[in-house]
């Protein structure tokens, strides 16, 4: 089997809370409701975590369209999330701001906002 899917996987450090999510998902294929979903996705780091003072390099993401929230657990806070959105994965030390479109599945956890996004061409 030929397959073109090359996951790339990053850490959410940051993120919307539960009612936006569920919210964004409800109203993903309307045509005139938009609910804004962001979520800071790190590619880098500007010192190791270790040291005090570190900052979060973040990556250029884009037009995020939440299709499906899965329970993950049964705390009621951490969900599986599929979807759409546009990204630059080559963000890190580039100025071109690029987005392609990719499809993403996340592990989300809404209680901390944080979690991993995995993008799939």
């Amino acid at each position: 089997m030929n397959t073109k899917e090359k996951p790339n996987r990053y850490e959410i450090v940051a993120g919307p809370n539960k009612d936006v999510l569920f919210d964004a998902c409800k109203y993903a294929y309307n045509k005139h409701a938009h609910v804004a979903v962001d979520f800071v996705v790190a590619i880098g780091y500007t010192m190791p975590r270790t040291n005090h003072g570190y900052a979060c390099i973040q990556m250029q993401i884009s037009d995020i369209k939440i299709c499906g929230i899965e329970h993950e657990d049964g705390s009621g806070e951490s969900f599986n999330l599929h979807g759409y959105c546009k990204a630059n994965l080559d963000s890190f030390g580039t100025t071109k701001a690029v987005r392609k479109p990719y499809r993403f599945k996340a592990y989300y956890n809404a209680r901390t906002r944080k979690g991993s996004i995995t993008f799939i061409e």
